[in-house]
């Protein structure tokens, strides 16, 4: 009996600058904040990138918007637990909290080998990739302040963060 690998699907095929922009405009008016929209939409594209890797949809658009939708619906209940949840902790109670917390020798050194995995995965992006996903992801840029340090576009961004996301999620897939 022989198995035939099937190649993933083509995720141009079901995503694209123009549904990008399109979210990211909806995501904005939604939720007010152009930053968290951008960074939706992103989340947007890597659950739709996990379900077509799954079972290619019928209907792409539709679940893009489905998945946006939850997105904000998530993303205003955590604003709204900030906002209606305000617990007063004692500094010293806090860090007794951190310390039992702490992970243990082995978790450090899992930890270690999995974040010396993910740099290794990291040099092997072109420099211009890897900038902007660590821009985005370590300093917290927003793709317009990303665009403006390097000189480039903001669609120009979003082709580099998406590059380097599918990268990480080809070469290390679920151990992320």
């Amino acid at each position: 009996m022989s198995m035939i690998a099937s190649s993933p699907p083509d995720m141009a095929l079901y995503w694209n600058e123009a549904l990008a922009k399109e979210l990211l405009h909806f995501l904005t008016g939604r939720i007010r904040c152009p930053e968290a929209a951008a960074d939706l939409t992103h989340e947007t594209f890597l659950r739709l990138n996990h379900f077509v890797k799954e079972a290619p949809p019928d209907n792409a658009r539709a679940l893009a918007y489905r998945i946006a939708i939850n997105l904000a619906t998530d993303y205003h209940r955590k604003i709204k637990v900030r906002e209606n949840v305000m617990v007063d902790v004692d500094p010293d109670q806090l860090a007794d909290m951190s310390m039992s917390l702490a992970p243990g020798p082995e978790q450090i050194v899992m930890d270690r080998q999995r974040l010396k995995q993910f740099h290794d995965v990291l040099d092997e992006l072109p420099v211009n990739c890897r900038t902007a996903f660590l821009l985005h992801s370590i300093d917290g840029l927003t793709y317009e302040e990303i665009a403006v340090h390097m000189g480039i576009s903001d669609s120009t961004v979003y082709k580099y963060l998406t590059k380097a996301i599918n990268h990480c999620i080809k070469r290390l897939g679920n151990s992320l």
